[in-house]
């Protein structure tokens, strides 16, 4: 059964990170395989509290597009390059393919045999010197013949002997494979001509053994002799009849929605499959791509499509644990929806722990604790509210905290350098997108003890702010830097309507700057005022 994937938004904070986490592990507890992933890379402050409590960072999802290992059907069966080519006919006749991947003996893919190649290969079949041009097997010659060994020591491996009539017993060599009728009456001398196998056409019961015993294998076949004659020709092994041509192959992991247009637009109508192991999965045709089995995952502290990861159409979304307003939120099945209006995403995620009647361990508590106090701001957020508060001191006993306020300032201030981080890399730490109204924005955030510092970076974040705008079509780019210790927050704003920003505020952006005192919440002191402002134009 395949997992349940558990993810916060692109960009992740420490509650992203940290409620994917716990939301991973309950769901554990609870008897579901879930794993927790990330959306980007993490930030300082987040790589602090899960080295703290000794937790490994959620491995990187990129996308839950479907990818060819999600198909609900892909064909199994392959050709081996052993196999007769009356073994790979009757598998296309059955499975209705016209072309087929062969594989060698280790199932690695060689090519692809055509209903066509075969066809070829009978028009062109000169019986006089099959063995010589086509290689074949005596495996793949009794198979083929449903033959019976009545007389000697039948051989294997590869034949490497001429295929003789009885009509040329004068030119028999040793090691020769004969074909006659129990009318004929020269086996004995074929014997002794040092036949390798006798294929003898007739009925059992019809057969008059030789007067010479050897080791020659003396086969009955129920066949007339035409019809033996044109059946041995079947037993030609696949691979003797190869051609190379070019073709289309996928590898299982592939993405169904890069490979559809190369599988629309090809002439090839079946596509082979290579796994991790390089060995072929199975065939896939286009008709295949429309019934997949779709991932099931779970949303974190984000529902906004835009904010989470690539390909979720594709995915099956099994619950919402969210602490933002819904905008646009619309899915094909029923979700369960966990959503309340507190600070912090954590909070809700431990309501559903005391639910499930699991008492989460200590670093769960504790990295539930962080995520509370960075979303909070150590509780001095406009968001935050009593049940964030209350939350928080259960989880500090569980996480063996003893000063709350000691620990969060710590953890707070460790988040807070960027001695390391580029300008573009700063912006990217905490941004989200939105569209209001028909206006395209960004709303970048980062908490900080050095305002100042940052400031002086101001050029430089002009700079990646409008290269970001340019390149990803934004109507306005928000910078919002907060300071953590005076609870204020100054704005850079950049973009051609950025005169929204003015409106939202009631302020002018001197320099395109705005100190907001007092204002430390994106989601309830920046978001709705912008909102309001896109509304009234």
């Amino acid at each position: 059964m395949e997992p349940i994937l558990v993810f916060g938004h692109k960009n992740p904070d420490t509650d992203s990170i940290c409620s994917t986490i716990a939301t991973a592990y309950l769901k554990n507890a609870c008897g579901e395989k879930a794993v927790p992933y990330r959306l980007g890379k993490i930030n300082k402050e987040t790589a602090f509290v899960l080295n703290k409590f000794g937790i490994k960072e959620p491995k990187l999802l990129t996308t839950v597009s479907a990818q060819i290992s999600d198909l609900t059907r892909v064909k199994k069966e392959v050709i081996n390059v052993n196999d007769s080519i009356q073994e790979a006919l009757e598998l296309m006749t059955k499975e209705n393919f016209s072309s087929f991947p062969v594989v060698d003996e280790n199932k690695h893919l060689k090519n692809m045999i055509y209903v066509s190649d075969i066809a070829n290969t009978y028009l062109k079949i000169d019986y006089s010197d099959l063995f010589s041009k086509y290689s074949t097997t005596y495996e793949n010659l009794i198979e083929v013949l449903k033959g019976k060994i009545i007389s000697g020591i039948y051989p294997s491996g590869e034949i490497t002997s001429n295929l003789k009539a009885i009509s040329e017993l004068d030119t028999i060599e040793k090691g020769d494979v004969v074909i006659t009728t129990s009318m004929a009456d020269g086996i004995d001398r074929l014997i002794k001509a040092g036949a390798k196998v006798i294929i003898v056409c007739c009925k059992e019961d019809d057969f008059i053994s030789p007067r010479v015993t050897s080791e020659c294998a003396i086969m009955i076949v129920n066949h007339s002799l035409f019809k033996t004659i044109s059946l041995i020709s079947q037993s030609i092994s696949v691979g003797a009849i190869l051609e190379n041509r070019n073709f289309y192959s996928f590898k299982k992991d592939d993405f169904l929605y890069e490979i559809k247009d190369i599988m629309k637009d090809s002439s090839q109508t079946n596509f082979p499959v290579i796994d991790n192991e390089g060995k072929v999965y199975g065939t896939i045709r286009t008709k295949n791509l429309i019934n997949f089995t779709r991932k099931k995952v779970i949303l974190v502290d984000h529902n906004e499509f835009s904010q989470s990861v690539n390909g979720l159409n594709d995915a099956q979304i099994l619950q919402v644990i969210d602490h933002h307003k819904f905008a646009n939120f619309q899915t094909n099945d029923p979700v369960k929806i966990t959503a309340e209006a507190v600070g912090c995403s954590s909070t809700i995620v431990y309501s559903l722990f005391k639910e499930a009647g699991v008492v989460p361990p200590k670093e769960i508590a504790g990295i539930m604790l962080s995520a509370i106090i960075s979303d909070t701001l150590l509780f001095r957020s406009p968001t935050c509210t009593e049940k964030d508060e209350l939350t928080a001191k259960e989880l500090g006993k569980l996480a063996e905290i003893d000063d709350i306020h000691k620990y969060g300032m710590e953890m707070l201030i460790a988040g807070t350098s960027f001695d390391n981080n580029t300008p573009p890399e700063i912006l990217n730490l905490d941004k989200k997108e939105f569209n209001m109204g028909g206006t395209s924005m960004a709303v970048a955030q980062v908490n900080t003890v050095d305002v100042e510092g940052l400031l002086k970076m101001k050029s430089d974040f002009e700079k990646a702010m409008n290269d970001e705008i340019n390149s990803k079509g934004y109507d306005l780019f928000l910078f919002v830097i907060t300071d953590i210790i005076n609870s204020n927050s100054t704005l850079l704003a950049y973009g051609e309507k950025i005169n929204l920003v003015e409106l939202a505020f009631n302020k002018s952006l001197v320099n395109n700057e705005m100190l907001l005192k007092g204002v430390v919440s994106r989601k309830k002191q920046i978001l709705p005022f912008l909102m309001a402002a896109t509304q009234s134009l």
